[in-house]
């Protein structure tokens, strides 16, 4: 059960990569964030550590051959890691040019899942608010512009994740 409870260090380990990327590419003046393969060894193995992570999320859920963390069920691990990884996906794409390996299948469809929930919909802030908490904390600008937008709520996985859930049959768990 030993991957059940890293839900708690994913977050850290994000952050760990998140401030590293970010402290990297504003040294770099990069004006758009600098790809992983690109990155020194320090950045990617925060980048790599946070990976391995989301990878034994996934197979702990393929083992499982369920919708949730510990069965059929939504329990509270579910209730904490799923936000977790709406913040990854949300402040990975836009800050860091990173989002959950596709390869993940399993962890798609987990976070399919929390799509799908209303209850998760219902509580999750908008993208900009996601982001705007983050940039604070890293201490970055905040385009003005960015609060002054329609919210959004990114709610889809991309298509080819999809279709692999489909392939699978794990939507129909």
């Amino acid at each position: 059960m030993k991957n059940v409870v890293t839900h708690e260090f994913i977050l850290q380990n994000f952050k760990i990569f998140l401030r590293s990327k970010s402290e990297h590419d504003r040294e770099q003046k990069a004006s758009s964030p600098t790809p992983v393969d690109s990155l020194p060894p320090q950045q990617k193995a925060s980048y790599n550590k946070l990976v391995e992570q989301l990878a034994n999320i996934d197979q702990l859920l393929s083992e499982r051959n369920s919708r949730y963390l510990l069965g059929q069920s939504m329990t509270e691990y579910d209730c904490e890691l799923m936000p977790r990884l709406h913040h990854i996906r949300i402040v990975g794409q836009r800050l860091l040019g990173f989002d959950i390996p596709l390869n993940l299948t399993y962890l798609w469809n987990y976070v399919l899942n929390a799509y799908r929930t209303a209850a998760f919909i219902e509580s999750c802030p908008a993208d900009q608010d996601i982001l705007h908490h983050y940039k604070e904390q890293l201490s970055l600008v905040t385009n003005q512009r960015e609060s002054l937008q329609v919210p959004t709520k990114t709610h889809t996985i991309p298509e080819t994740v999809l279709q692999d859930i489909r392939r699978l049959k794990l939507d129909e768990n």
